[in-house]
């Protein structure tokens, strides 16, 4: 008697730890399920996103190379400042047809009087914060909120431009360096995403102009590391 009572409480905790152990094996992979979802989620962009972002770093990159090829002192960074003109301007007016398109708004506010990317001239372009013209809860002027933050806001797109334009000779040629690499790094991660969408005509610009955009951050790394020593 005392044996089948042994019996059965080690067959009744055998099936207790059993029963916590798959317990523990389901939650576990639950949240491994959970996570590697939430990464591809976070590997995806929407169509409006990708086009919203391009657009304000397509319009840093004019605006910063036209200051370059004006002010830079080494005759290299001058003429990768008039490349980023030539190269982001024939990119950027690709995507403003793109977004016609895709019937999606971009960002319309630029710094310093300049064009719009949709080429218009913004009429404030020094009140980048006006929060009558947006409804977003960051109030940057033209962005809906939609996109997440890429270091590419149009604000701080102002303040790189304020900030090249205090400088000048060599001091000027090293910080635009280094604001080019850290935004191609940027960009190339943003255009990969692009790549893979499901978007045909999203994809097929970001593969069209991904190569040129690895170009461009090889050519900065090495200026950058030459005005490093």
């Amino acid at each position: 008697m005392k044996k089948r009572f042994k019996t059965r409480k080690i067959a009744v905790v055998g099936m207790i730890i059993s029963a916590t152990s798959f317990n523990a094996i389901a939650n576990a992979n639950w949240h491994y399920a959970a996570a590697t979802g939430y990464s591809r989620q976070q590997d995806t962009i929407s169509t409006e996103q990708f086009l919203q972002q391009a657009a304000i770093a397509g319009m840093k990159e004019v605006l910063t190379g036209k200051l370059a090829a004006d002010k830079a002192t080494d005759k290299k960074i001058k003429a990768f400042g008039q490349m980023m003109v030539d190269d982001h301007n024939q990119a950027n007016e690709e995507l403003r047809a793109l977004a016609k398109l895709k019937k999606v708004t971009l960002p319309m506010s630029t710094p310093e009087g300049g064009l719009r990317p949709d080429g218009r001239v913004d009429s404030a372009p020094e009140n980048l914060k006006d929060t009558s013209r947006t409804r977003n809860a960051g109030g940057e002027a033209g962005n809906t909120g939609l996109a997440p933050k890429t270091g590419n806001a149009e604000a701080e797109v102002t303040h790189a431009i304020s900030r090249l334009n205090s400088l000048s000779g060599g001091t000027f040629d090293k910080a635009y360096a280094e604001m080019m690499v850290s935004d191609h790094q940027q960009a190339v991660a943003l255009f990969e995403k692009a790549a893979q969408s499901s978007d045909i005509d999203v994809k097929k610009y970001a593969g069209k102009y991904l190569p040129i955009l690895k170009k461009h951050l090889k050519q900065v790394n090495a200026l950058s590391g030459k005005l490093g020593k």
